[in-house]
C-alpha cells in the first residue's frame, strides 16, 4: 500500500509542490501546501543551503508529525541512465530529476531549464548522460547589467513580446539581446550535439521562461510544468 507522499521542488525564488490532485506555486514561507491532511511522506528536491533545506523539512515535520523525509541523490538508474559527473553529488539534483523524467530507454533527449538559471542538458540513447551547460537566467542577466552599469537599465517585471531583432530603446536592447543570448545558445548546443551523436527529436523545455522559448527554437518542443516534481517518483520511488 503506497503511502501518501507529498512532492516538493524547492527552488532558488520559489517552491512547487504535488500532493495527489492538489498542487501548488508561492514562495519560500508558502503555507498552502502544510494544510494537506493525511500527508505520511515527503519527497523534498532542494537547491538551496543546507539551513534552509532543513528548516522546510522541520515545518513538514511540526505539520504531520511522524511523517517520512526522504531526499533524491543522483545515481545510476535500473533503466540505464548515468550521470555525467565524476563526482555525482556535484550535479544539481533539479537538472537529474528533469532528465530522470523524460529520459526513455532507446531514446536520446534534450532538457532544457529557463528559470532562475538557464541549463541544458544531454542524455544519449543507451542513457549516458553527456553533460550540459549552466548559464544566467534572463532576470539574473538583467540584474547583471543594472549592477554593472550606470545607465543600462531594464524594468525587472517587464514584460515583451519574444522578439529577436534590435531593440530601438535601451529598455528592450537589453531585453532583445537577453532573449537572443538563450535562443543562440541552445541552438549552438543543439548543433554541436547531433553533429556528433545525430538528430535529436523533441526538445523538452521546463522552467518559467519556457513558454517563450518554445516558439524561437524552430523545431519541435514540449513544455512541461514542472519535471523536477516528476522525476522525484522515478529517482525515489
Amino acid at each position: 500500500m503506497s503511502v501518501p507522499t507529498l512532492d516538493c521542488d524547492l527552488g532558488n525564488s520559489r517552491i512547487k509542490w504535488r500532493f495527489g490532485r492538489h498542487s501548488g506555486v508561492g514562495a519560500f514561507d508558502d503555507r498552502q501546501c502544510f494544510r494537506q491532511i493525511g500527508v505520511g511522506r515527503v519527497r523534498i528536491a532542494s537547491v538551496l543551503s543546507a539551513d534552509r533545506t532543513h528548516h522546510f523539512a522541520r515545518r513538514c515535520e511540526q505539520a504531520w508529525p511522524g511523517v517520512e523525509i526522504d531526499y533524491p541523490s543522483v545515481h545510476a538508474l535500473d533503466n540505464g541512465l548515468t550521470p555525467a559527473y565524476r563526482n555525482a553529488e556535484k550535479l544539481g539534483i533539479d537538472r537529474w530529476l528533469g532528465i530522470a523524467a523524460v529520459y526513455r530507454p532507446g531514446e536520446a533527449c534534450c532538457v532544457v531549464s529557463a528559470g532562475t538559471a538557464l541549463t541544458i542538458d544531454f542524455v544519449l540513447r543507451t542513457g549516458e548522460h553527456l553533460g550540459g551547460y549552466i548559464a544566467p537566467g534572463i532576470e539574473l542577466g538583467r540584474k547583471a547589467l543594472g549592477d554593472s552599469t550606470d545607465r543600462v537599465r531594464s524594468a525587472p517585471k517587464s514584460l515583451f513580446e519574444a522578439q529577436l531583432g534590435p531593440g530601438r530603446d535601451t529598455q528592450t536592447c537589453v531585453e532583445h539581446a537577453l532573449r537572443l543570448g538563450h535562443v543562440g545558445l541552445i541552438k549552438e548546443a543543439l548543433y554541436r550535439y547531433e553533429s556528433r551523436h545525430g538528430s535529436l527529436g523533441i526538445i523538452h523545455l521546463t522552467g518559467g521562461n519556457a513558454p517563450w522559448l518554445s516558439g524561437l527554437l524552430e523545431r519541435p518542443t514540449r513544455l512541461h510544468d514542472n519535471l523536477v516534481l516528476d522525476g522525484l517518483s522515478i529517482v525515489l520511488p
